[in-house]
């Protein structure tokens, strides 16, 4: 049974009323993740997506949380692209009244962006602005949407606050930057926003995850299994062991936060907030590598390559202000991320 397991606990949804909220990209890595919370906490929720391998997972996962729901509210699925404005004006159509939208789609990876821009201004920007567009023309006026720490300058030192000014470096920062720039500028037709910058979120919840993401944790410990080679992309930064100091976050501190968000933004009389999403600890590189030996019991084949180029020596959220105005705070540290992933690699053979 499924949503006795995700024993969310009250984000803020329960007692009010049931909500109907739109979540765009369900199928990735945090969305999987989020769905089955929200619905444990009474939400509504219209999943989206528009990837046909992931469908059949969704299917699953609703199927489930409609069966053992005791409440009334239900998840529904509907498969459609951003990037067509036609397609979201008619979804929103159908389901009305859409509450708010959780906006989570889009594509992530940095390196990819440097090499394929256009793949990143279509389905961050346009497709961002298509949703934003139609959403003002359905009347649906509250939006949540998850951007990014890798707008932060590359020379930030110490925890670096939401008030730090943001210089993007590569497309996929630039679009995620733009599109807050959007959303902030829409404020006048009314859209209220809460926006996420999230740090390294890695880690699995361990039941009907869909996968653990690609991130240096995850290479990292497929590599270990597969003893293969790992390389090490620069050991003379300015910190403490000369390797890269990051703010890993469990995937389920994530959702939660985002739950707890997507309930304070329907408040009525709630403004719009931009909030950094990070646990305020870093982690070298050297002690990701040293912890994952040390968890897994198992050697590595390591090698120092050369640094890169727009690489943050460290950047470490100053969480202050999501942790006063939500009441949240993380609760897993980076052992137990580590070793969440281990035991879903083991399970499932390496990320899928």
């Amino acid at each position: 049974m499924l949503i006795g397991k995700i024993n969310s606990g009250n984000l803020g949804f329960k007692g009010i009323y049931d909500p109907n909220v739109l979540i765009t990209g369900s199928s990735g890595y945090i969305g999987s993740h989020l769905v089955p919370k929200l619905a444990d906490d009474g939400v509504n929720c219209i999943v989206c997506c528009r990837d046909k391998y992931k469908q059949e997972y969704l299917d699953t996962i609703i199927a489930e949380i409609n069966r053992y729901k005791t409440d009334k509210s239900l998840c529904s699925f509907a498969n459609f692209d951003l990037t067509n404005e036609a397609e979201i004006n008619k979804l929103l159509k159908e389901n009305k009244p859409v509450d708010a939208v959780i906006h989570l789609g889009g594509s992530t990876y940095n390196s990819e962006s440097i090499v394929n821009p256009r793949k990143y201004y279509d389905n961050n920007v346009i497709a961002s602005r298509n949703l934003v567009n139609s959403m003002l023309d359905n009347d649906v006026k509250n939006i949540l949407y998850v951007s990014t720490a890798s707008i932060y300058p590359k020379t930030v030192q110490g925890r670096v606050s939401e008030k730090r000014t943001p210089v993007p470096k590569t497309p996929y920062a630039k679009t995620k930057f733009i599109t807050e720039q959007l959303i902030n500028d829409y404020k006048v037709y009314g859209l209220k926003s809460t926006i996420l910058r999230l740090f390294n979120v890695a880690g699995a919840h361990g039941f009907n995850d869909l996968d653990i993401g690609k991130n240096v944790i995850t290479v990292l410990l497929n590599l270990i299994k597969d003893n293969r080679l790992f390389t090490l992309m620069g050991n003379d930064y300015p910190t403490p062991d000369g390797t890269c100091v990051k703010d890993f976050i469990h995937v389920d501190d994530v959702t939660e936060a985002i739950g707890k968000s997507a309930a304070k933004l329907l408040e009525p009389d709630t403004a719009s907030q931009t909030y950094n999403l990070g646990t305020g600890k870093g982690t070298t590189l050297g002690e990701l590598i040293r912890k994952s030996i040390d968890i897994t019991g198992k050697e590595l084949k390591l090698r120092i390559g050369a640094a890169l180029e727009d690489e943050v020596p460290s950047l470490i959220a100053n969480n202050t202000k999501i942790k006063k105005d939500l009441g949240w705070a993380p609760q897993k540290n980076i052992d137990e991320i580590i070793t969440s992933c281990w035991k879903w690699i083991l399970q499932n053979g390496g990320k899928r």
